[in-house]
């Protein structure tokens, strides 16, 4: 069973406070280490600016663990934009092959409603969260008139998440942290435009989406569109039906559809296929390339390698064999 840290997005809240005091484990200079039960690595929380912070999470768990945040009450003046890169490393001889795992990837939202992210154990952990006001954002987006939309979002919306997939260049940026010395000349700096790096990239990135129009979106419907994204994940051999998939979540499947691609940025069937071709990636260091397709629900092998290579531009033979 998973370890659990819940905690609840409020006026003055303080993570790694809140987190060292759940596992008793001192804080010093905002950073707390993992217990030795359940990793090993550390939470660091940063403030850059009056209205933006940051707090790193970099570890390796050794048990699996799951993060919780709870509804608050209420709008809130701040923003999350959160960057998980999270990756399976497998060392083949001199080299280590990085594949994404389900679960990285970018995400805009306000914090006011239930979200859970789940770790495996032995899998790198390393996500960071900005934390930014509503009016600072704006400010610092420069945002036209011609933008008016995404400006009165930002300021007035009092609950909306958009996810997106990390890009390539998002993870070069997140990795460009781990270079940046505590204490050191002008880290904070550092730190301040690395995360206004990040925030670029992210919004750069959702603005590449076709411009439909778009609709509010309550936190009870959030918390059913992420439970319907936890529901594809948990079978991955099994392609979502989606009659079945909207009565799970008590919502319309035409509802279910538009907010699922406002959300995540895609259909429901591609954002699954593109979990499916990612898992298979994983497995093909345990199994057969037939294995792996059986184990995903493929009865024909061929499709099965047409689709891998779609993704990964390369055959699960070929990449089997370079791993």
């Amino acid at each position: 069973m998973a370890v659990t840290f819940e905690f609840v997005i409020e006026k003055g809240f303080h993570f790694a406070e809140a987190f060292g005091k759940r596992f008793g484990m001192p804080v010093t200079e905002n950073r707390v280490y993992l217990p030795e039960s359940l990793g090993d690595g550390y939470i660091q929380e940063i403030q850059l600016r009056q209205g933006l912070s940051l707090c790193m999470h970099r570890y390796i768990l050794k048990e699996e663990f799951s993060l919780k945040r709870l509804e608050s009450a209420g709008p809130s003046k701040m923003l999350t934009l959160r960057f998980d890169s999270r990756k399976v490393v497998w060392e083949t001889g001199q080299q280590a092959t990085h594949l994404f795992a389900p679960g990285c990837e970018a995400e805009l939202g306000t914090g006011n409603f239930f979200t859970e992210i789940f770790f495996p154990a032995q899998q790198e952990i390393y996500f960071l969260v900005i934390n930014v006001a509503r009016e600072l954002l704006v400010e610092l987006l420069h945002l036209s008139v011609e933008e008016a939309t995404l400006r009165n979002r930002l300021l007035t919306n009092p609950s909306f998440v958009v996810n997106v997939l990390m890009s390539g260049e998002m993870e070069s940026t997140l990795k460009d942290f781990s270079s940046i010395t505590l204490g050191s000349p002008f880290y904070l700096l550092r730190y301040q435009v690395k995360a206004l790096e990040l925030i670029y990239l992210l919004f750069a990135k959702i603005t590449e989406r076709v411009n439909e129009a778009e609709v509010a979106i309550s936190r009870a419907d959030a918390d059913k569109l992420f439970k319907a994204r936890s529901i594809i994940l948990k079978d991955l051999s099994v392609a979502p039906q989606l009659i079945d998939l909207s009565k799970k979540i008590a919502m319309s499947p035409t509802k279910m559809k538009m907010l699922f691609r406002q959300i995540f940025g895609d259909s429901i069937y591609n954002y699954f296929q593109r979990a499916r071709m990612n898992e298979a990636a994983k497995l093909l260091k345990n199994f057969s390339v037939s294995e792996t397709g059986y184990r995903l629900g493929f009865t024909n092998m061929s499709h099965f390698s047409r689709l891998f290579e779609k993704y990964f531009k390369t055959k699960p033979k070929k990449f089997k064999d370079d791993l």
